[in-house]
C-alpha cells in the first residue's frame, strides 16, 4: 500500500502537499479544486442577490447589526458585541465579549448602504470562511482533501438553508467562521504555523461574538498551539539543517498572531477600564460566582445525540426549530424533551467508535487524518461540556445556544471520510475519481440550496415583519431629523417584538437620533444613546394590532401599516360575532385533542370556566385562547363551524402580528 508522507512546510510557507504530482493531474486538480469552492461559494452569492432582489429588510435581532455595523467609526462605537441573555441567569446586564462581528459587516453596510449592505456582508463573512478552509485544506492534503471539505461546507451551508447565508444574526453567521477556525487548528497541529495570526484572528471572532464558544476557543487554542509545538519539535530533531529556517518562519508567524490578538482584543479591554461601573468583563467574572440551572451531563448526551449521532444528525431537517419542537411536549421553562438517554448513549457510542475506528487505520500511515480524528474526539468532548455548562435561562434553552453542533458534526463526518480517502487512495487515478466525486457531492448540494429555503429559525422566522416595517420607513422619512426621539423599550415593543429595533434602525438610516432609557436596551444600542431626561423632548410609541385603534394619551398617530384590507377586517368582526354566538348559545366542547392540551396545563382560560361551567366567550377572545383552539382544532365542532373558527384564527393572528403603528407625544 502506498505510503502518505507528511507534508513539511517550507520557510517561504508554501502550500505542502501529500503527494507530487505531474503537469497533467495537477491542472485537474486545481480545476476540481476550483469548482468545489465555488459550488461551496454560489448559494451565497444567489441568496445575496435574491435578498437584494427581493427588497430583504433586517427586523428583529437583525437589526441591531445594522445599527451597530453603522456604528462603527463614529460617535456610538461599539466595544462590545451584543447583549446576551446569561444577563436573565446572573441578575447583572453583560454583553458578548467584542465588536469584531459588527466590524466586518461595516464595510459592506456602509459602501452599499443600509439592508443590502448588511446581506453581502454577512454572506461576505461566511465566503471568506469557505475560501479560507479551502486554503488550508488544501495546505493538508491538496485537491483530495480539499474537495472533501468543500463538500462537507456545502452541506453545512444546505443544512441552513438559503436564507441563513446572509443572516446577520451571530449564532448563524458565527457558524461557518468556527468551521473555519477548527480547521485552522488542525493545521497548527499539522506543524502549519501560517495558521497561528490566521487562528488569532478568526478565533477571536468566534469568542467575542458568542459567549457560548466561550469553553470551545480558549481549549482549542490551547489544543492547537501544543499541537504545533510537539510538530516543531519533531522537525528540529528529524532535520536539524532545516531547523534554522522553521524557526524563524515559527517565530515570525507567532509575532504576527500576538499583534493581531492585541488589536482584536483592544476595544473590549478599553470598555473594561474606561466603563460606568464594572466593566463587561468584570460583569462576566463576577458572574461566574453564580449558581444557575444548568442542563447536566445526561442532558447534553441526549441534546448531543439529535445532532451529532441520530438520523437525520446535522443535514437540513435538523438546524429549523423544529429541532426543539419536534423532540416532543418539552419540558418546563421552554426545554426540549430530546430522545432518552437509553438511546442517545449507544448512538454517540457508535460515533466515537468509529471515530476510534478511523485513528487506528490511520495511526501509521496519514499522520494528517489521524490528527483530524483526534481533534473531531476533542470537539465531541468539549461538546459534552459545553452542553452540560449551558444554564438554563428563564425564557428555557433556545436552539442558537446548541448552533456549535453543526460545525463540529460537519467536521467529524469530514475526519471520517478524510482517513477513508486518504486510505483508499492509493493511486493518482483513485485520487482523481475520489476528488470528483466529492466534487460532484459539492455541486449537487450546491444546486439543492440555489432554491428559496426559510429555516425560521431565530429573526428569519419574523420575515412576515418585513412589509410593515417598510411601510413605517416611508413615513418616518417625513420626521424632524434635528430632534432626537426617545424610544423607551419598555413601551416600544414586547420581549421578541421584530418592529421596534427595525424602527430604530429606520431612524437610524433616516439621520434621525434617537435615546433611549432601558437598561437592555442600552447594553445593545451603547452608552452614548441614554436618555439624560433633557436630550430628547418627544417620545416615540409603537402599539401592535388592536393597540393602533386609539391614540395613548397626548399622542397623535404618525404611520401605520394594517395587515388586512377593509374587506378582511369585516370579516373578522362578522366572525368574531358568529363565534360569540355560537359560545353563549352552544357552549365549547374540547376534542381530544384539546383535552390533551388542557391536561398538560395549556388552554388556561378555557379550562377554568369549564370547571366553573360558565363560558365567557370575551376572556376567549381577549387572551386569544381562542385563535389557538381555532388554529389547530381543538373542539369538537362541525366541519363549518370547525373551518371558520380556522379563518378567524387566521385572520386574527395576521392583525396582531402585522397591524403596526407609531405614535408620537410630547415628553412631560
Amino acid at each position: 500500500m502506498r505510503r502518505f508522507r507528511q507534508p513539511v512546510a517550507t520557510a517561504g510557507g508554501g502550500s505542502p502537499s501529500d503527494v507530487t504530482e505531474h503537469e497533467p493531474g495537477a491542472k485537474r486538480g486545481l480545476i476540481l479544486t476550483l469548482m468545489a469552492v465555488g459550488s461551496a461559494l454560489l448559494p451565497l452569492v444567489v441568496a445575496a442577490a435574491r435578498a437584494i432582489r427581493h427588497r430583504w429588510l433586517p427586523v428583529g435581532d437583525n437589526a441591531y447589526f445594522l445599527i451597530r455595523a453603522r456604528d462603527v467609526l463614529t460617535e456610538h462605537q461599539p466595544l462590545l458585541g451584543t447583549w446576551t441573555s446569561v444577563s436573565f441567569n446572573t441578575g447583572t446586564n453583560v454583553n458578548n465579549l467584542g465588536p469584531l462581528h459588527f466590524e466586518l459587516l461595516a464595510g459592506p453596510t456602509k459602501l452599499l448602504g443600509g439592508a443590502n449592505g448588511l446581506a453581502v456582508g454577512a454572506a461576505l463573512v461566511n465566503g471568506l470562511s469557505i475560501v479560507g478552509i479551502a486554503v488550508f485544506a488544501h495546505r493538508r492534503g491538496g485537491p483530495l482533501l480539499t474537495t472533501l471539505a468543500m463538500a462537507m461546507t456545502a452541506a453545512l451551508g444546505w443544512a441552513m438553508g438559503s436564507e441563513l447565508l446572509y443572516d446577520p444574526w451571530q449564532p448563524h453567521n458565527i457558524l461557518l467562521p468556527f468551521l473555519f477556525f477548527i480547521v485552522l487548528v488542525w493545521s497548527l497541529t499539522c506543524g502549519d504555523p501560517t495558521a497561528l495570526p490566521w487562528g488569532a484572528a478568526i478565533g477571536s471572532v468566534v469568542l467575542q461574538t458568542h459567549l457560548s464558544y466561550s469553553i470551545f476557543v480558549p481549549a482549542l487554542a490551547v489544543w492547537g498551539v501544543a499541537g504545533l509545538l510537539l510538530a516543531l519539535r519533531r522537525r528540529r530533531r528529524d532535520d536539524p539543517d532545516a531547523w534554522p529556517a522553521q524557526r524563524r518562519w515559527a517565530q515570525r508567524a507567532g509575532g504576527i498572531a500576538v499583534i493581531v490578538g492585541v488589536l482584536c482584543w483592544a476595544q473590549s479591554i478599553v470598555e473594561q477600564f474606561t466603563s460606568d461601573g464594572p466593566g463587561n468583563i468584570t460583569g462576566l467574572v463576577t458572574s461566574l460566582g453564580e449558581d444557575p440551572a444548568r442542563n447536566g451531563y445526561a442532558y447534553s448526551a441526549r441534546l448531543m445525540a439529535t445532532v451529532v449521532a441520530l438520523p437525520p444528525a446535522w443535514l437540513r431537517p435538523s438546524f429549523g426549530d423544529a429541532w426543539i419542537r419536534s423532540l416532543g411536549a418539552g419540558r418546563a421553562g421552554g426545554l426540549p424533551d430530546p430522545p432518552s438517554l437509553a438511546l442517545a448513549l449507544p448512538a454517540l457510542g457508535v460515533l466515537v467508535a468509529v471515530l476510534l475506528l478511523a485513528a487506528w487505520v490511520a495511526r501509521r500511515r496519514d499522520h494528517e487524518t489521524l490528527l483530524a480524528v483526534s481533534l473531531a474526539l476533542f470537539l465531541l468532548f468539549l461538546a459534552f461540556v459545553t452542553g452540560a455548562q449551558a444554564p438554563i435561562s428563564t425564557l428555557g434553552l433556545a436552539p442558537h445556544q446548541y448552533r456549535w453542533l453543526w460545525p463540529v458534526a460537519a467536521f467529524a463526518s469530514f475526519a471520517v471520510l478524510a482517513t477513508l480517502a486518504r486510505r483508499l487512495a492509493a493511486s493518482d487515478s483513485r485520487r482523481h475519481t475520489m476528488a470528483r466525486a466529492f466534487t460532484v457531492t459539492a455541486a449537487v448540494l450546491m444546486v439543492l440550496n440555489l432554491a428559496a429555503n426559510n429555516q425560521r429559525a431565530g429573526p428569519n422566522s419574523d420575515q412576515y415583519a418585513i412589509a410593515g416595517v417598510r411601510e413605517l420607513d416611508r413615513d418616518l422619512a417625513r420626521l424632524d431629523r434635528g430632534t432626537p426621539l426617545l424610544v423607551d423599550n419598555l413601551s416600544f415593543g414586547p420581549i421578541f417584538d421584530p418592529y421596534g429595533t427595525a424602527v430604530m434602525a429606520s431612524l437610524q438610516g433616516h439621520g434621525i437620533p434617537f435615546v433611549v432609557k432601558d437598561a437592555n436596551t442600552l447594553r445593545q444600542l451603547g452608552p452614548s444613546r441614554r436618555f439624560t431626561g433633557t436630550n430628547a423632548r418627544t417620545e416615540l410609541l409603537l402599539r401592535h394590532g388592536d393597540g393602533v385603534r386609539t391614540a395613548p394619551i397626548g399622542s397623535h398617530r404618525i404611520a401605520l401599516s394594517e395587515a388586512l384590507s377593509a374587506v378582511e377586517q369585516r370579516e373578522l368582526t362578522e366572525l368574531r360575532d358568529r363565534i360569540t354566538a355560537l359560545i353563549e348559545r352552544s357552549g365549547l366542547t374540547l376534542n381530544r385533542a384539546g383535552r390533551e392540551a388542557s391536561a398538560k396545563g395549556e388552554l388556561a382560560v378555557l379550562r377554568r370556566q369549564l370547571q366553573r361551567r360558565s363560558i365567557d366567550p370575551s376572556p376567549l377572545f381577549a387572551s386569544r385562547e381562542l385563535v389557538r383552539l381555532g388554529r389547530d382544532r381543538l373542539l369538537l365542532l362541525e366541519d363549518t363551524w370547525a373551518d371558520r373558527l380556522a379563518r378567524y384564527a387566521e385572520l386574527q393572528e395576521r392583525w396582531d402580528r402585522q397591524t403596526v403603528a407609531l405614535f408620537l407625544r410630547p415628553l412631560t
